[in-house]
């Protein structure tokens, strides 16, 4: 499953679900809204204590595998609080995570390698849990995990092509990036221009770098008549602030 982990708590005698890193994470809040609207009926079957594990899915969420419009909490383990021990899965009306049984050699999992998912959760009989994941999975996710606004701005600042950035990323991830992408291009476009429309040369130099230093981006029109690369000193004033096109707990 691909989406953020969900765990069970009480407070105040009622059940939450929180993520890892936060009660009050958006995925957090999330699970409560599904938990209390879609799964009302299950609360009352989940049973004091236990904690409940949940892939928290809905399409904001969306890391890599495209679950479409779902939005659902699947239930992964329950976990028995007092002894640790994994107990066994139960039908209260939540979605089971799929379970594969009878496979011994790791090496199988290979065969079984389908699109838009992730991989699988190998579980030993100690209750040790390995996740595997699928080498396309492995591939999209490495290309997501490290676009961001400034890597974006480092593949124009160099004049890279990001054809393979573009063509590999999801759906929402892809306009994210065109929109940085147009924007950092529209604000190049803007310094060069306002630069250009500015550009006077006097009779001396002297003259002619006091006129540019009265200039909106001097710097810029110091390049551009000492025939320099001028594009490195527009995108160096360009660097953006870091950013992701999502940001997971």
């Amino acid at each position: 499953m691909d989406g953020s982990l969900g765990i069970s708590y009480m407070l105040d005698g009622k059940i939450q679900i929180a993520t890892r890193g936060s009660f009050t994470s958006e995925q957090s809040v999330m699970a409560n809204t599904l938990l209390y609207d879609k799964y009302y009926d299950s609360v009352a079957k989940m049973k004091p204590g236990v904690t409940y594990l949940f892939e928290i899915i809905y399409p904001e969420n969306r890391i890599v595998v495209d679950y479409g419009d779902e939005e659902k909490l699947v239930l992964l383990a329950m976990i028995d609080i007092e002894t640790g021990e994994d107990l066994t899965l139960e039908d209260i009306g939540f979605p089971l995570v799929k379970k594969y049984d009878g496979i011994n050699d790791i090496n199988e999992l290979n065969l079984l390698e389908e699109e838009n998912k992730e991989g699988f959760v190998i579980k030993y009989p100690d209750g040790y849990r390995l996740k595997v994941k699928f080498e396309e999975y492995v591939r999209l996710h490495r290309i997501i995990t490290q676009v961001s606004t400034i890597s974006i701005w480092e593949y124009l600042k160099t004049n890279q092509p990001m054809a393979e950035i573009l063509e590999q990323v999801p759906d929402e991830f892809y306009n994210w990036i065109k929109g940085k992408k147009s924007e950092m291009e529209t604000q190049y476009d803007e310094i060069e221009g306002i630069a250009k429309s500015q550009m006077k040369q006097f009779d001396t130099r002297k003259e002619t770098a006091a006129y540019i230093m009265t200039c909106t981006y001097p710097k810029v029109m110091f390049d551009m008549i000492d025939e320099r690369a001028y594009s490195r000193s527009i995108w160096k004033m360009l660097r953006p602030v870091f950013e992701r096109p999502f940001d997971k707990v």
